[in-house]
């Protein structure tokens, strides 16, 4: 399988909503538009794979602790996200390589409950590799990508702590609704 070129910083700068690529095995994309379900689970089905598990991430309408969410936020820097998702990618090519195609899509932007902010599509020969590969992207992306989030309730909100690998513990909570990004 190859490797999908990734665009330079100020192609993904310009970046706003997520096209499947026209060649290679790998999309990764972070997009400000509806992430493509349908599109993304339809481009990593390809002939040689019997199994394709995809993962979509939502806005749920509580979270730890809190209940009444109404919305998420996030924020990402693509010139630095998507070489790391690149590497989420990279690493499970080589922890199961037989997969076919590898699809990880983010969103950023104001999204409202039920919306969905991540996919994540991997085909294999074998349904065992798929969800193996599937379930190693989505964890290693929510680990390892620096995206930041603010979560919004009817009495405030909040950018969350980052907890990301190499990234600094900090997040600012206000009860206005308002608040800048974790510094």
């Amino acid at each position: 399988m190859t490797e999908t070129t990734l665009p330079d910083c100020a192609e993904m700068s310009a970046m706003n909503h997520a096209l499947a690529p026209s060649e290679g095995d790998n999309w990764i994309a972070v997009s400000s538009e509806e992430l493509p379900v349908d599109v993304a689970w339809r481009w990593a089905t390809v002939a040689a794979c019997g199994g394709v598990v995809t993962f979509c991430g939502t806005v749920r309408d509580h979270s730890d602790g809190r209940a009444g969410v109404t919305s998420l936020e996030y924020e990402a820097y693509p010139e630095y996200v998507v070489p790391k998702m690149a590497d989420v990618a990279s690493t499970a090519r080589s922890q199961w390589p037989e997969l076919g195609r590898l699809v990880l899509l983010h969103r950023v932007g104001m999204l409202a409950v039920g919306e969905v902010a991540v996919v994540v599509a991997a085909s294999a020969p074998h349904r065992g590799a798929a969800f193996a590969a599937a379930e190693h992207c989505i964890g290693s992306l929510k680990r390892s990508v620096p995206i930041w989030k603010r979560e919004t309730w009817p009495g405030g909100s909040v950018w969350m702590q980052c907890d990301h690998e190499g990234l600094p513990e900090t997040g600012a909570t206000t009860s206005t609704g308002t608040s800048s990004v974790p510094a």
